[in-house]
C-alpha cells in the first residue's frame, strides 16, 4: 500500500467534503447533528480554531494530540488537538497556529496549511470549531505548556482508518443510556468533538483514496511525551 502524502491531503481538502456525514462517524449518539440546527447555530456562534498538525516521522504522516492536566477546573483530562478561541480579526488559520505555538511551542512559520474541513458546530457553548489541517516538514520540538498539558501523544495517520483503533463505550445522559464512539489510543480515548473532526478526515481519506487506505495496515508506534518530564525527540 502506498503511503499518503502531504500533496494527497491537501488535494483531497480542495474537494467537496463528507461534512456531517464525516462527522456522524464518530459523534456520541446524544449529539444532534440537524443540518437546521448547525446552519442556525453556524449564523450567531462564537468562534474557535484548532489544529489538525501532520508531519513526517518513521517515513509515516504523524499527529498530534494533548492531553489536558487532570487537576485543571476545565476538560481534565480531555485529549484533543491545539486550539482555542479567535482573538480579535485574526483568520481562522491564524487561531490555529496561534494556539498551537502557545500550547506545544509549534513555530508558525514552518506550518503550511493544507485545507480545511468542515466545522463542528457545539450547541451548549455556541461555539463553532473550525478544524485547519496544517504541516511541517519535519517532526516539531515541542515546547509544552505545563499549565495546561501533561502529554503529548503522536500517533500514525494509519490508525484513523484502521477499524481495530475505533471503540464503542457508553455514558447515561438525561436518563438513557447512550453510544459515544472513540479511537482507542495506548489506552486513552479520544472522543467528542475531536474524534468528530478526526472521523470526517479518515472518512474524506478513504473515500478519495480507497488504494492508499485499505488493510492491510502496518503501523509506526505511538508516541506519548509526559510535559513534566523531559519529552524524547524520535526522530
Amino acid at each position: 500500500m502506498q503511503p499518503l502524502t502531504p500533496h494527497d491531503i491537501q488535494q483531497a481538502l480542495s474537494g467537496p467534503l463528507p461534512g456531517l456525514r464525516g462527522q456522524q462517524v464518530m459523534a456520541p449518539g446524544y449529539r444532534s447533528l440537524d443540518p437546521k440546527i448547525y446552519a442556525e447555530g453556524s449564523r450567531t456562534c462564537r468562534r474557535a480554531a484548532v489544529l489538525l498538525l501532520l508531519y513526517p516521522r518513521n517515513d509515516h504522516l504523524y499527529f498530534i494530540l494533548t492531553e489536558r492536566r487532570h487537576d485543571l477546573t476545565q476538560h481534565p483530562g480531555q485529549v484533543s488537538m491545539p486550539g482555542g478561541s479567535r482573538d480579535g480579526d485574526e483568520t481562522v488559520a491564524q487561531t490555529a497556529i496561534r494556539e498551537a505555538h502557545e500550547e506545544i511551542g509549534v513555530a508558525p512559520e514552518r506550518v503550511d496549511v493544507l485545507g480545511r474541513l468542515t466545522h463542528i458546530y457545539i450547541p451548549p457553548s455556541h461555539f463553532c470549531i473550525q478544524i485547519v489541517v496544517g504541516y511541517t516538514p519535519e517532526p516539531p520540538r515541542w515546547r509544552a505548556n505545563p499549565d495546561e498539558i501533561e502529554t503529548l501523544i503522536e500517533a500514525p495517520v494509519s490508525i484513523l482508518l484502521d477499524p481495530a483503533f475505533r471503540h464503542i463505550t457508553t455514558v447515561e445522559q438525561d436518563g438513557r443510556t447512550w453510544n459515544v464512539p472513540y479511537f482507542g489510543l495506548n489506552g486513552h480515548k479520544v472522543w467528542g468533538a475531536t474524534a468528530m473532526a478526526l472521523g470526517e478526515f479518515a472518512t474524506l481519506l478513504s473515500e478519495t483514496y480507497p488504494e492508499k487506505t485499505h488493510p492491510p495496515f502496518e503501523h509506526p508506534p505511538i508516541y506519548e511525551c509526559p510535559v513534566q518530564k523531559e519529552m524524547t525527540d524520535h526522530r
